[in-house]
C-alpha cells in the first residue's frame, strides 16, 4: 500500500517539460494561478482617430454638387 502511494512521487523525478522537473513545473503553475492572476484588458490607440477627432466633432463635409449635363443628340444625327 505505501509502495501505491509513492509510486506518483517517484515517476515525477523523471519528469521534465521545457527543461523544468516536476517541482519547477509545479511551482510555475501555482505562480501563474494563483499569486500573480491577472486580467488581460485589450485598449486600442488610434493614433489617426486622435489626429482626426476636431475633423469628426465638425462634422461631415457637405455632399458634392453634380453637374448638369446639356442632352447630347443620339449619335448619327447631326444638327
Amino acid at each position: 500500500m505505501c509502495i501505491l502511494g509513492a509510486a506518483p512521487f517517484a515517476a515525477c523525478g523523471f519528469f521534465k517539460y521545457h527543461g523544468m522537473t516536476a517541482e519547477k513545473l509545479a511551482w510555475a503553475w501555482f505562480k501563474s494561478e494563483f499569486l500573480y492572476p491577472k486580467k488581460l484588458v485589450f485598449k486600442s490607440d488610434s493614433l489617426y482617430y486622435d489626429a482626426m477627432k476636431d475633423a469628426i466633432a465638425e462634422g461631415e463635409k457637405p455632399p458634392r454638387k453634380r453637374k448638369t449635363r446639356k442632352p447630347q443628340p443620339p449619335a448619327g444625327k447631326e444638327q
